[in-house]
């Protein structure tokens, strides 16, 4: 890659960690101002304050996080010290920890998997692999409505393994899509701050896709749904 734009790139991109992170910190001092002028004269003020307070905070905790994690994928060609790792299992444990998210929210979270043959071992890092399907899930539930259903699907021809992940949400304009796996990119930064999205979490799919020697892909209808499709190379 060329110098100049390797510069320019790390220059785009401190500046717009700066900037995300400069929103959350800003509104937590502002927050914790109002918390203490308000502690002794409006108690009921003082917890609607320290509500907000706790919920900046995650938002925080999960921004530096996911910058974390990105960071060290952004560092790394392919996977350090590759070990085999059974997909399905991956997948069962991500589907276990997100189905009271989805629940909550009255979104039906479903597994199928298609053809006879399982889902095969790849040789690749479980903890990203984990981190990858977990962020794909979430996204679905994020921006599905209520009474929506989020299917994940699995199937393997003994060379790749393809796993999809499809849900009847808002769904994202053509035009956008392109640009869905750039670090920060947000369709609607409105609703994406309102469900607490860092805007890094697709991008840390594709890292995690790539590190592996796959892809991801995104078809989407505004209304309809989308359907990201992880495609995976078998050992």
């Amino acid at each position: 890659m060329d110098i100049n734009r390797l510069n320019k790139i790390r220059r785009d991109f401190v500046a717009n960690v700066s900037h995300e992170l400069k929103t959350p910190a800003t509104s937590l001092q502002l927050l914790a101002d109002s918390l203490v002028e308000t502690l002794d004269d409006d108690p009921e003020q003082a917890r609607v304050f320290a509500s907000q307070l706790k919920s900046e905070t995650g938002r925080l905790s999960r921004l530096i996080t996911d910058l974390l994690d990105l960071a060290r994928l952004e560092s790394e060609e392919g996977v350090t010290n590759p070990k085999p790792v059974d997909v399905r299992s991956v997948l069962m444990v991500v589907l276990s920890r997100m189905r009271q998210t989805a629940r909550h929210k009255d979104i039906s979270l479903l597994w199928r998997r298609y053809g006879e043959s399982a889902l095969y071992t790849i040789e690749g890092d479980e903890t990203q692999l984990t981190s990858m399907f977990t962020n794909l899930v979430d996204n679905a539930v994020k921006y599905t409505p209520p009474g929506g259903r989020i299917e994940v699907t699995g199937s393997s021809d003994g060379e790749e393994i393809e796993v999809r992940v499809a849900d009847t949400g808002i769904g994202v304009p053509q035009e956008k899509l392109p640009r869905l796996f750039e670090r920060f990119y947000r369709v609607d930064k409105a609703r994406s701050k309102e469900t607490g999205g860092t805007g890094l979490g697709l991008s840390i799919v594709r890292h995690v896709a790539e590190n592996h020697g796959g892809r991801v892909t995104v078809e989407s209808t505004p209304g309809e749904g989308s359907t990201f499709t992880v495609y995976l190379p078998c050992t």
